[in-house]
């Protein structure tokens, strides 16, 4: 038998009514504007280019030839000019977009009116056409809409005004917009695809890092228009992948994952011993150090091993009898076997440095120094994927 709810505490709002209005908060915040990550020195950029291309574009439509039925220069050519200096990289402001976008909305506008007589109706079929024909031929540009509806509203049956003036002031404009992208550090056309192969040896070098693919899929499955270009995505989701990860092992330090207390063995101990020791605390790895605790070399017990069958009686079967039952060299020095070109790391440390130090090098083990270089802690191979495993697995699970 289902039990009836029990009623809310006085004041407090029921069940359900909490989360609607968080809801709704969050949804009346997306008609805030969003935060404009432009500087003064970019939006003066963007203010005098846009100034500068259709005064010039202007200037040179007039001087090329004016009709006395038709404008010299279009309304649309300033939200042209917007997007070319404002979003040089976006895929609507490249010269394929930009010029036939607007020059086959301005035909599809054209068509719509000898079609229908209604300026009204024509405008409307007019941008429905205008879009379905930029879509098809991956030249979207919004200010083609616009140029499509006025060819309707205008009735501008005389279809030569395509070329002049608009073809002109479109040609001179993304000329104008090229030269002065370039002229502030700006790349125009901007690259529009992958750039696999000035990416390569990056790629190679970030195992973490997506691969074009997975952009493939994610934006397949977006199944909308992106007001940027493909290989800038790319290029953000792959400085994000890349922060993501630095910022997950970043603020880990070589202190925080090392062993410690640190065993070590010095120069004059013997072999003997040197095993013995790493038997007792079952490392593989003894730093030696001098009696101010500086790190002068490192043996390993496959230094010692490999030492002990050498030095043992001829087959393999004698060779580890030997050094079993430890029948000679017993005052062989640690001295004689360590090596003394020893890789160190300080314990402040990023952690992520040690991954360049184990690549470049045949030992698995580093001693970790204090501020006076004296030893604080070892780092195996082993500490370290351990630990990045660890903070890849956390932040996957914080995405």
């Amino acid at each position: 038998m289902s039990q009836a709810r029990p009623p809310s505490p006085p004041g407090t709002a029921p069940e359900g009514v909490g989360s609607r209005r968080a809801r709704l908060q969050l949804w009346l915040r997306n008609f805030l504007p969003s935060a404009a990550h432009v500087n003064g020195r970019e939006l003066a950029r963007m203010v005098l280019g846009a100034i500068a291309i259709l005064w010039l574009t202007g200037m040179a439509s007039h001087q090329w030839g004016s009709h006395d039925h038709t404008p010299w220069l279009f309304a649309a050519m300033g939200a042209s000019a917007l997007l070319l200096i404002g979003t040089p990289s976006s895929p609507m402001a490249q010269p394929w977009p930009v010029i036939g976008g607007s020059l086959l909305s301005g035909l599809a506008g054209w068509l719509s009116l000898l079609v229908f007589a209604d300026p009204l109706v024509a405008a409307a079929v007019g941008v429905g056409l205008a879009i379905m024909v930029m879509v098809v031929l991956r030249c979207l540009h919004p200010p083609g809409a616009a140029l499509a509806m006025w060819m309707a509203i205008q009735g501008m049956h005389d279809v030569s005004v395509l070329l002049y003036p608009v073809a002109l002031n479109l040609v001179i404009l993304v000329l104008l917009a090229t030269a002065y992208n370039r002229m502030t550090g700006k790349r125009y056309p901007a690259p529009q695809h992958s750039q696999k192969a000035q990416q390569a040896q990056a790629s190679r070098s970030a195992s973490a890092r997506m691969e074009g693919s997975d952009i493939d899929e994610a934006l397949a499955r977006f199944n909308g228009v992106l007001d940027v270009s493909r290989a800038d995505l790319e290029a953000l989701l792959q400085g994000a992948s890349q922060a993501a990860f630095k910022r997950t092992l970043g603020n880990l330090r070589c202190e925080d994952i090392m062993a410690h207390p640190v065993h070590a063995t010095r120069a004059e101990s013997t072999v003997k011993d040197a095993w013995s020791l790493m038997q007792e605390h079952g490392v593989k790895a003894l730093p030696v150090v001098d009696d101010g605790l500086q790190v002068v070399g490192i043996v390993t017990s496959t230094d010692l091993l490999n030492h002990a069958l050498a030095a043992g009686p001829e087959g393999l079967s004698s060779k580890l009898k030997h050094w079993v039952l430890r029948k000679k060299n017993t005052g062989q020095l640690v001295g004689d076997l360590m090596t003394t070109e020893v890789s160190k790391v300080g314990s402040y440390d990023r952690m992520v440095d040690l991954i360049a130090i184990f690549s470049r090098g045949k030992r698995h083990h580093v001693p970790v120094v204090n501020g006076q270089g004296k030893l604080v802690g070892i780092i195996s191979q082993t500490d370290l994927v351990r630990e990045m495993a660890a903070a890849l697995s956390l932040s996957q699970e914080d995405a």
